[in-house]
């Protein structure tokens, strides 16, 4: 029990310093290398504690070469941008000038419910709120407003806007609150020369009772 004890404390200690060594910022906001870092750091520390056969130097040995191998990276990725940007990642410009970008939203497999729900998130209810939506190499997203933009204090909402199309399919639950039918939906999108409801990538109804539509070929 005290061997167990003290093993563990050493490991922790080691991996305490790994990740001070690493640097704040690593551990502030991880990026996709940086998360599998800390991962494996984990996981090699805690293969010697579990097991006493194993000698406590092979995870010490694992931690170091980790670290060291992180730190190599880091100060490449820092000289050279394309370094970075293969172990990185670069940011991907999901909403641009108030258009979605539905092949964005393919490569970084992303639904639209997704990324609607992370605009509620960060306080955007409508589109056409929004300028720019970028989802940054840490996973968060940052958004521009649209300059007719007023904050949600601010505005007096009728409802919270509905969405009755995503991705090609009619949301039966948003016209079922709107007391509305899958007649008039198509009636809606007919008037917007739209004659198959496959080709909508979203249509919602926002909070002051306007339409807004946009086409996958947008």
């Amino acid at each position: 029990m005290l061997i167990v004890l003290i093993r563990s404390i050493i490991l922790y200690i080691a991996v305490l310093i790994a990740l001070r060594v690493m640097g704040k910022g690593e551990i502030a906001e991880m990026n996709s290398f940086d998360l599998v870092i800390t991962f494996l750091l984990a996981e090699v520390a805690s293969i010697p504690m579990e097991n006493n056969n194993i000698p406590m130097f092979y995870g010490i040995a694992s931690i170091t070469g980790l670290v060291f191998m992180q730190t190599i990276i880091s100060y490449l990725s820092l000289k050279c941008r394309k370094v970075s940007s293969f172990f990185c990642g670069k940011p991907s410009i999901l909403i641009n000038k108030g258009i979605i970008d539905y092949n964005e939203l393919k490569k970084e497999r992303i639904t639209i419910d997704e990324l609607l729900e992370q605009l509620r998130i960060n306080g955007f209810f409508s589109i056409k709120d929004v300028q720019y939506a970028i989802l940054e190499t840490g996973g968060e997203l940052s958004i521009l407003p649209s300059p007719s933009y007023k904050s949600t204090t601010s505005k007096n909402y009728k409802h919270l806007p509905l969405s009755l199309v995503l991705d090609g399919k009619i949301l039966k639950s948003s016209l079922e609150q709107l007391d509305k039918d899958e007649h008039w939906l198509l009636g809606i999108l007919n008037s917007h020369h739209i004659d198959n409801v496959k080709d909508v990538l979203i249509c919602v109804l926002d909070e002051d009772d306007k339409i807004f539509i946009q086409k996958r070929n947008n």
